[in-house]
């Protein structure tokens, strides 16, 4: 019986994270400018927050359910609407987060940006590759 109630719980999980991921990606797409800016959050400084064990737990399913949906689902969703469909499921149960972005240098000389969502000391999205990438801002 618990089996059967884990298996409810993540299909819930996984149909929030799929509405939550189509929010984030038409935000990213349609919002441009101060108002992107300002779906960001407010400015935070850079060190971590401290979480409970329950809380960690959660954000560990979180990540699960939008990497599994945002990498290999039907909707790919670049890294900033993952950071944002994350923040949305975090917010809901209560966990707090911290947004970050980060640029880097490519080889031609143009820029690179780059999003990530940190829980405490685990990173919700966008851990792959984020050390190549000086953090520029970072955003609760």
């Amino acid at each position: 019986m618990q089996r059967w109630a884990h298996l409810v719980a993540r299909s819930r999980l996984l149909a929030e994270t799929s509405l939550a991921l189509l929010g984030a990606a038409l935000r990213v797409n349609l919002t441009r400018g101060a108002r992107l800016a300002a779906a960001l959050g407010q400015p935070a400084p850079g060190d971590g927050l401290a979480l409970s064990a329950d809380q960690t737990a959660t954000a560990k399913e979180v990540a699960w359910a939008v990497e599994l949906l945002a990498l290999r689902g039907p909707l790919r969703v670049a890294c900033l609407g993952q950071a944002f469909a994350a923040g949305t499921l975090l917010r809901r149960r209560g966990v707090p987060y911290r947004l970050s972005v980060g640029l880097r240098r490519a080889t031609g000389g143009e820029l690179r940006a780059h999003a990530w969502l940190r829980a405490g000391d685990f990173t919700v999205t966008g851990g792959r590759g984020r050390w190549a990438f000086a953090p520029i801002a970072h955003f609760d």
